[in-house]
């Protein structure tokens, strides 16, 4: 297989806690060519602490593309990916893209003209759950969509401090320059303009960009794969804002009229982060708790409820397979090998579509107004 050169971009809690560290152990694949930061001080840590020398450190995207020839690219950095991904595909270089993929479907549009144009699959969508054993094999053994009945998906988030006290990450550094900051923040509330109009209120967009896009958007990518696409957005509830940013509710109906049920929840004190998505069907039922996303090989419980002759079994299965290292993998296939990724720009779009639909009934839940294209969603 072919080494691949490859640039991470972001150097924050989930490159230092989860894809450094795969890269490196996965020096059978890649080769870590570049690193970028737009903190000067961590920039020099985390280049120093994996060996990456200072005239490969750079402070932006446009610098490591211009200063290197790269494979790939990692893409780790906050906000919407939509504009970052469009330079690495038209630079010609494949691009990891994590969640969410852009904030509005114009970006999205962009991405996939860009990919098309190259003629080959260019960007793989960061869901690393959908490259989770236990969730492959729930999929494995789920009977047709007609046979499934409900799926409840429950995620208790305590604070980030809380999940991630065990990586001993580099502290944070506030030497940013301001106006990179400042435009970097403008042109993020231009998408989120684009996506839910001008006059949409702050915590609609705060919401949508942090919660719906932010986080919930795994599990309504997991939803997909294990029971298809959400077809409808039927109510959606918001309470607890003084715990900024709260509870949401989301009752939705998938594909073949399967009913789903959110509930996720800002507990910033609860004791430790749970994710759970149960699918009840005809003939039994498959539950999936996640643990917290940032611990490597810690194994997600299956838990199988099926008849055993007159009686009932239940039966757990765990792989301690790294899910995040299996989306790696299948990065390197897809730039090596030419493979169409399983998460790429069409299911990415498929999930923004969806985000749109519950940030339109989450206006009309709260009584305020909502424009861009989530009005027309």
């Amino acid at each position: 297989m072919t080494l691949l050169r490859i640039g991470v971009v972001g150097l924050g809690a989930v490159a230092q806690s989860v894809h450094l560290p795969l890269i490196t152990r996965r020096w059978d694949l890649f080769d870590l060519a570049a690193v970028a930061d737009l903190s000067p001080a961590l920039l020099g840590r985390v280049g120093a602490q994996y060996g990456v020398p200072a005239e490969h450190q750079y402070q932006n995207l446009d610098d490591m593309l211009d200063g290197e020839e790269l494979d790939a690219v990692v893409l780790l950095t906050s906000g919407s990916h939509g504009q970052p991904a469009l330079q690495c595909i038209e630079a010609g270089v494949a691009v990891l893209c994590e969640k969410p993929l852009a904030f509005s479907l114009g970006e999205i549009e962009l991405l996939r003209k860009a990919e098309q144009g190259q003629g080959r699959a260019m960007l793989l969508l960061g869901y690393m759950k959908e490259y989770d054993p236990a969730v492959l094999t729930l999929k494995e053994r789920l009977p047709g969509r007609k046979d499934t009945r409900f799926v409840n998906v429950e995620v208790l988030h305590p604070a980030g401090s809380a999940q991630l006290a065990f990586a001993n990450l580099h502290p944070g550094a506030r030497d940013v320059p301001a106006d990179v900051l400042s435009g970097l923040i403008e042109a993020d509330e231009q998408k989120l303009d684009a996506a839910l109009g001008k006059d949409s209120p702050r915590l609609l967009r705060r919401l949508y960009s942090n919660v719906i896009l932010g986080s919930l958007i795994h599990d309504i990518a997991v939803v997909r794969a294990l029971v298809g696409p959400l077809q409808a957005i039927d109510a959606v509830h918001y309470w607890a804002e003084q715990d900024d940013p709260g509870s949401i509710e989301i009752t939705a109906t998938a594909a073949d009229g399967v009913r789903v049920h959110f509930n996720w929840h800002f507990l910033a004190d609860y004791p430790v982060y749970r994710e759970t998505v149960t699918v009840h069907h005809t003939r039994g039922s498959g539950k999936l708790e996640f643990t917290v996303p940032y611990l490597l090989n810690a194994p997600t419980k299956l838990q199988i409820t099926e008849r055993a002759g007159a009686g009932v079994s239940d039966s757990l299965f765990e792989d301690v397979t790294e899910a995040f290292e299996q989306e790696l993998v299948a990065f390197h296939r897809m730039v090596d090998g030419g493979e169409q990724p399983p998460t790429g720009i069409a299911e990415g779009e498929a999930d923004v579509r969806v985000a749109q639909l519950i940030a339109a009934a989450l206006a009309n839940s709260l009584q305020v107004s909502i424009g861009g294209e989530a009005a027309s969603a």
